[in-house]
């Protein structure tokens, strides 16, 4: 549909659908698309007289959500790589951040480092090393027709990863990359704009947050609300409570919030609740548990929710986002395999690959192994990204023949995937392999 992501912005044309900013009890935040679209394109305008340098990277670094949307958004539209990170935690080590950050710098060689309004003084006091912008400061041009035409290869943005299980490394993703994984997502969940509501508490610098709720929303302009993380974590029910406000019907979470819910709603009342057009609860991000998802949904069943709507899925930042998702409405799917006491153990489907997507699975030697075996995943297509920024240079993403390593063991059966766990959490004992989940 959209070439790049440029294209998608300049298409923007909807009055009646658009974002939604919850804080509080205060009246959401919005704007529409047609209104977003002159917002970005007034803003990437004014950032073009920053640097004529074509995909030159800046970091962003935002706690309002409508801030972040828009300094990213713009730094895209302005023909420049935008280099999402996390913003400070108001608990956390300032001088720890302030070093994070300067990696980061060092890694994509940043000049520019644009933040919310908000956290601009006390960034100040942490960024000595590149110019520090506030999304203020983009604010006194007037949109004009000359931005540059971005080319599908070109990249978009640079994901870090979480560094969970080794020193962080960015992702870069294309344009290329972007428009195809957000059309496989659009295609997987059916997802109609006139009928359908996104709703988000999740990270926005992070890529399931980013893709799934920002990137593909504004393709297909399909309207979707946001609810801070912060927020999530002090009032878990918010989430619930602004999904029947709004109607809305596609939402995503990784397994430890559906368990934190769950425990929120013990001995709870849920019936004042009307979830009946949620027909799409993602799940993934993390090992997925068949108990914590049907002790979310067995109190929410006078609220209307239907457990046949979770959607479990897969997916890694080397692969923009998605690499299977199951269909809405098929529930949970399990197959058994024993554990450590010969238990029988349920391993959740995470769906079948999207898009042009295609899933493997092979052995220690790199030979892909018999139908139902176990062994790593790895993943192709073009939503897969093909080069890795690191501390020693950039580095090729995926093999040869462009087949993506992704570090997590798991099984095809079907052509679908269940996913074990990390390789590296994993421990072997008479030659099987356990993992902590």
């Amino acid at each position: 549909m959209h070439p790049t992501l440029c294209h998608a912005i300049d298409a923007l044309s909807s009055c009646d659908r658009g974002f939604h900013f919850y804080s509080g009890n205060a009246p959401p935040e919005a704007i529409d698309f047609l209104g977003l679209r002159q917002m970005l394109r007034s803003k990437a305008a004014k950032l073009r007289t920053l640097s004529d340098r074509p995909s030159e990277p800046i970091i962003i670094v935002s706690a309002d959500q409508f801030q972040f949307i828009q300094a990213l958004l713009a730094v895209i539209r302005a023909g420049f790589t935008a280099v999402p990170v996390s913003p400070p935690s108001l608990i956390g080590d300032i001088k720890h951040y302030q070093t994070e950050l300067d990696r980061i710098r060092k890694i994509t060689g940043a000049r520019f480092i644009l933040s919310d309004d908000c956290l601009h003084g006390l960034l100040q006091s942490t960024v000595s090393s590149a110019q520090l912008l506030s999304l203020s400061d983009c604010n006194s041009i007037k949109e004009y027709a000359a931005l540059p035409e971005a080319s599908a290869s070109d990249p978009a943005l640079i994901q870090f990863t979480s560094g969970s299980t080794g020193s962080p490394k960015g992702v870069e993703i294309s344009h290329a990359n972007l428009v195809s994984n957000a059309q496989a997502i659009t295609q997987a969940l059916a997802i109609d704009a006139t009928t359908d509501k996104g709703f988000s508490w999740l990270p926005l610098h992070h890529d399931m947050g980013l893709i799934g709720f920002v990137v593909t929303p504004l393709l297909t302009q399909t309207s979707s609300g946001f609810l801070s993380p912060l927020e999530f974590a002090r009032h878990p029910r918010r989430w619930l409570e602004l999904m029947s406000q709004t109607k809305a019907t596609i939402s995503y979470a990784p397994n430890f919030a559906y368990h934190l819910v769950a425990r929120a709603l013990k001995n709870q009342r849920c019936g004042h609740w009307d979830l009946s057009a949620w027909r799409a609860a993602g799940c993934g991000g993390e090992p997925i548990s068949q108990e914590v998802l049907e002790q979310f949904a067995t109190p929410l069943s006078t609220a209307g929710f239907n457990p046949m709507c979770f959607t479990p899925s897969y997916g890694l930042a080397e692969a923009t986002v998605a690499v299977t998702i199951s269909p809405p409405g098929s529930g949970i799917k399990t197959r058994f395999t024993g554990n450590i006491i010969n238990k029988p153990t349920p391993m959740i489907s995470s769906g079948s690959p999207v898009g042009d997507t295609e899933v493997r699975v092979v052995s220690a030697d790199g030979t892909r192994v018999q139908h139902g075996q176990e062994g790593e995943i790895q993943a192709r297509g073009a939503g897969v990204a093909t080069r890795l920024w690191t501390e020693t240079g950039i580095r090729n993403a995926t093999d040869a023949n462009g087949w993506l390593s992704t570090g997590d063991r798991g099984i095809l059966v079907d052509k679908e995937l269940y996913v074990c766990g990390r390789i590296k959490e994993s421990i072997v004992i008479n030659g099987v392999n356990y993992y902590p989940n």
